[in-house]
C-alpha cells in the first residue's frame, strides 16, 4: 500500500470510499434515510470540485485493488485556533480495510504534511457517538480538548461533535 497526494482522477474512488465508510461507520448514529440516500455520483462531483479548489490537502491510500482510503488535512478551521494549529479535516477507510493500518499510514502522511506546513499541533472533530473513530484517534495520539463540543446537523438531526487534539505533531521519520 502506498499513500500519495490525491489527483483529480481519484475523485470517483474517493467518493466510493466516502459513501461506503459513512454508511458503515455512521449506521445507528446518523439517520438511515440519510445514509441510504448517499450516492457515489453526487460525491464524485463534490470531490472533483474539492480537489480542484485545494482548500485542504488530500491523500489517498492505494493498494493493488485501488484506493482504499483518503484523508484531508489543512489549517484548523476553528475560530479559536492558533496559527500553528492544523486540522485533520477527515479520514475515511473502506470498511473491508478497517484495522489494517490504512488509517495510521494516512495520518502519518497527514502529520508530515502539517509539520512541513509549519503546524505544531492538530485537532480533529468527531461525532461523539462514533466510539470506533474515537478509539482510533486515541491510539494515534489525540486526546479530548476541554470544553470543545458543537452540534452539527446531519440528515435533519442535531448530533454532538467533540474536538480532539494532538498536542504535538509527530511526523513519521524514514
Amino acid at each position: 500500500m502506498i499513500v500519495r497526494r490525491a489527483a483529480l482522477d481519484d475523485a470517483p474512488a474517493i467518493a466510493a470510499v466516502h459513501v461506503q465508510a459513512w454508511q458503515a461507520a455512521y449506521k445507528g448514529i446518523v439517520p438511515d434515510a440519510f445514509l441510504d440516500a448517499l450516492r457515489v455520483e453526487e460525491r464524485t462531483t463534490r470531490w472533483r470540485q474539492n480537489l480542484a479548489e485545494g482548500a485542504s490537502t488530500v491523500c489517498v491510500a492505494e493498494s493493488p485493488e485501488g484506493v482504499v482510503g483518503w484523508a484531508s488535512v489543512g489549517a484548523c478551521r476553528d475560530a479559536d485556533a492558533t496559527a500553528t494549529t492544523g486540522e485533520l479535516w477527515a479520514i475515511y477507510v473502506a470498511p473491508g480495510r478497517w484495522r489494517h493500518g490504512v488509517g495510521r499510514a494516512m495520518w502519518a502522511w497527514g502529520q508530515s504534511h502539517l509539520e512541513q506546513a509549519g503546524f505544531t499541533s492538530a485537532v480533529v472533530w468527531v461525532l461523539e457517538e462514533n466510539r470506533s473513530a474515537r478509539r482510533f484517534y486515541a491510539t494515534v495520539g489525540f486526546v479530548p480538548a476541554p470544553d470543545a463540543t458543537k452540534m452539527v446537523e446531519i440528515g435533519g438531526v442535531s448530533l454532538p461533535e467533540v474536538r480532539l487534539r494532538a498536542p504535538r505533531i509527530r511526523a513519521a521519520r524514514s
